[in-house]
């Protein structure tokens, strides 16, 4: 089983991701984790990929692709296309801008208390929720590549091209969320 777990910040990819992968017994790949390697920052104005993150990438994606069941989930890249292809089912995390934010606001303020917040601040968590009002309300435009900054339009536009195999998700509970995903993965073996 290959599964694709798209949606922006605070759409609970991640947390879904983990419990698909900890349900089915399959590994799970966080986009997030590599961000650093695939991904060029920051990216100037007129920006090209150097040759280690363009090598990295290219490599990753092979080789999660050649695996036999995965489950990867990540907000940037917005919708790899090799992995739309792969995958047996794309789940879309397509909450509302404010459920989000909320879910955002709340994970700063519990690593704030237990003092693991790898991004500090509440002027840089406010920075952060206006980039990603931004990117929910941004028209398509396109892209240089598909490995460019998350915007919902860009997921409604790549999921629209795997009509059949997505599933979409746009705010119930963690448990009727991960409910309805495993019902349908159940559909598709």
């Amino acid at each position: 089983m290959r599964l694709y777990v798209v949606g922006g910040p605070g759409s609970g990819k991640s947390s879904l991701a983990s419990a698909l992968g900890a349900r089915l017994g399959i590994p799970v790949v966080h986009l997030d984790d590599h961000w650093s390697k695939i991904f060029e920052r920051p990216r100037p104005a007129g920006w090209t990929w150097s040759p280690t993150a363009a090598r990295y990438r290219d490599t990753f994606v092979a080789d999660c692709l050649a695996r036999e069941s995965w489950i990867v989930e990540g907000a940037e890249p917005p919708f790899v296309t090799a992995f739309a292809q792969a995958s047996d089912l794309i789940v879309w995390c397509d909450l509302p801008f404010r459920m989000a934010a909320m879910r955002m606001i709340r994970r700063h303020v519990l690593a704030d208390l237990v003092r693991t917040n790898a991004y500090p601040g509440y002027r840089r968590l406010y920075g952060f929720l206006r980039s990603v009002r931004r990117r929910y309300a941004k028209a398509t435009e396109r892209p240089a590549d598909e490995w460019t900054a998350w915007t919902r339009s860009q997921v409604a536009e790549g999921s629209a091209r795997y009509a059949g195999k997505v599933i979409r998700l746009n705010g119930s509970t963690s448990a009727s969320t991960l409910r309805r995903v495993l019902e349908r993965v159940a559909g598709t073996t």
